[in-house]
């Protein structure tokens, strides 16, 4: 038994690998001055859909989905190009459809592979330190938060809900909701751009800016935040 448990380590540790790490040097080797070119992603990309329209949702909520999953590609210039081809409501639709999916996915695969798998993967300390807050009384509260905050890490945050002991649908619900306020800031910088309102743009990155700064240098008391959240809610659970 402990034998076929290592082999199935192996295996899950090898399918996680090539997911993060092989689908990654892929892009990186073949795709490096597309979809890691931000130049290309706020420029070309929203002129490629362009020509693509009647595929352009599909690709949309695909690349939606890659980004969610795979986690270090940027989902900001998707959105963007959404709300450039389509406006701002229906680039909403098609980018959080394409965010559910690979959240769900993440989700899944993290409780398929298992915690020794995504900790052996991904950074121990901080997989840890989601598992735990997501774990704990207000694990929903802090997830809300997580998410919301701008400038806050979120890129493994799925893979720690899959091996947390968080339900599903609490984690879809919460993820969605708060998501959803900076997507918006990306869909609107791509309606701006295409209806030449570059007014609009200026006061729009502006606030982006100042939001991005003001959070970034309050990190660590915002993780202290999370620390007392998490004792409260331990100390109801007791």
């Amino acid at each position: 038994m402990e034998k076929k448990r290592k082999i199935f380590l192996i295996f899950r540790l090898v399918l996680l690998g090539f997911i993060l790490i092989g689908i990654p040097l892929i892009i990186l080797i073949k795709y490096r001055d597309t979809l890691l070119n931000s130049a290309w992603l706020t420029q070309e990309l929203p002129i490629f859909l362009n020509r693509y329209k009647n595929e352009a949702a599909f690709i949309i909520i695909g690349l939606q989905i890659f980004q969610i999953i795979i986690c270090f590609l940027p989902g900001q210039p998707i959105q963007f190009a959404g709300s450039y081809i389509f406006g701002v409501l229906k680039g909403y639709i098609l980018s959080i459809v394409g965010a559910i999916i690979g959240s769900i996915i993440t989700f899944y695969l993290a409780k398929v592979l298992g915690r020794e798998a995504i900790s052996t993967l991904f950074n121990n300390e901080k997989i840890d330190y989601y598992r735990k807050k997501l774990n704990s009384g207000k694990g929903l509260t802090i997830l809300f938060l997580i998410y919301f905050i701008p400038g806050l890490p979120k890129d493994i945050l799925g893979y720690a809900a899959g091996i947390s002991d968080m339900n599903i649908y609490s984690f879809i619900f919460i993820s969605t909701l708060g998501r959803t306020p900076a997507m918006f800031g990306s869909l609107l910088l791509g309606h701006f751009l295409k209806t030449n309102n570059y007014v609009a743009i200026g006061i729009l990155s502006l606030i982006t800016g100042i939001i991005l700064i003001f959070f970034f240098s309050k990190r660590q008391s915002i993780y202290n935040f999370f620390d007392r959240i998490e004792e409260r809610g331990r100390s109801k659970n007791v």
